[in-house]
């Protein structure tokens, strides 16, 4: 009996051995996989499965195959994201695409593993069929915490890249939607032009085509001045002229540290009232603008406004 335990223990370790050694053999193999594909495609909804299974030759070992391949086991799955420049619509298809297989193939490869070596894929193309999901075009918004170091200053308007997207989903809830925010870029004593990437507010129940943001915040530095200039009008009829109550205004004025064209002065700059922004200002009161063909960052007088009274005929 004893006898006997032991031939029956010793078969059954050289089963294992053999098995071992049989599986962890290289096979020549053909599998079939299900293609799911994650992409942008304006208008549709992002994932979408092939149609058809991808069906793939090469080299593994008999593990690999066993659970890959098992009796009863679904195809292979793997999940490919593709950028949507990939797709091309299939023409009297409504939302059918195809994919070439050539173009995807290194990360078919990697989806597979180190441990199947492919040689052949059998399709050209992949068929996908996408859901239709409706979506809202809709501007960006940088939320900025800044302070700047003395003398130093943001200058023009944030760049953003893009500064609009798509958001998918509802569309009750798209019409909500009349922005996107970002996460906040902070900084403190800031005194050079800050750029990268940001993250963007997710929205609840809906989709953003990007989760991040390029920026750019142009941050100079400058030099205040300060000087009286007078107020001219332009753009009056030939029988009518302008009293303009302050005749002068005080300017103040940041330019950039070292302008181009040296320091700026009083003939570089005008003040003036255009007669039309006071014709249909509905008001006497109207604010000077400033003409110049200077470097000027921000600019603010004194006092804003200006009192103009309209005079029949020319003096």
């Amino acid at each position: 009996m004893r006898d006997l335990r032991l031939l029956i223990s010793s078969i059954l370790i050289a089963c294992l051995v053999w098995a071992m050694h049989t599986f962890s053999l290289d096979y020549s193999a053909t599998l079939n996989c299900n293609v799911k594909v994650v992409t942008n495609l304006t208008g549709y909804s992002p994932g979408a499965v092939a149609r058809e299974p991808l069906v793939v030759r090469g080299k593994a070992t008999g593990f690999y195959i066993l659970k890959t391949r098992g009796t009863g086991r679904r195809p292979a799955e793997i999940e490919l994201t593709v950028d949507s420049h990939h797709f091309q619509p299939v023409e009297g298809e409504p939302d059918l695409y195809t994919l070439a297989v050539s173009e995807v193939r290194e990360k078919i490869n990697e989806q597979l593993g180190e441990r199947f070596e492919l040689d052949f894929i059998e399709n050209d193309r992949l068929t996908f069929l996408f859901t239709p999901q409706s979506y809202k075009l809709v501007p960006v918004e940088l939320a900025l915490d800044l302070t700047f170091r003395p003398q130093f200053m943001q200058v023009g308007q944030v760049s953003l890249r893009p500064d609009s997207i798509r958001v998918y989903g509802p569309v009750k809830e798209l019409q909500r939607v009349t922005e996107v925010h970002t996460r906040n870029v902070t900084g403190n004593a800031v005194d050079k032009t800050l750029q990268g990437q940001v993250a963007l507010q997710p929205l609840p129940g809906l989709r953003l085509e990007t989760d991040r943001v390029w920026y750019e915040v142009d941050v100079d530095r400058y030099v205040e001045s300060t000087m009286t200039l007078p107020v001219t009008v332009t753009g009056a009829p030939g029988d009518r002229s302008m009293l303009l109550l302050p005749s002068q205004v005080e300017i103040t004025f940041r330019a950039p540290f070292r302008p181009r064209g040296g320091r700026i002065q009083a003939e570089d700059l005008a003040l003036v009232v255009d007669y039309a922004d006071f014709a249909g200002a509905g008001s006497t009161k109207v604010i000077p603008k400033l003409v110049t063909s200077r470097d000027i960052y921000s600019w603010r007088l004194k006092p804003e406004l200006v009192e103009c009274i309209q005079i029949e005929g020319r003096e």
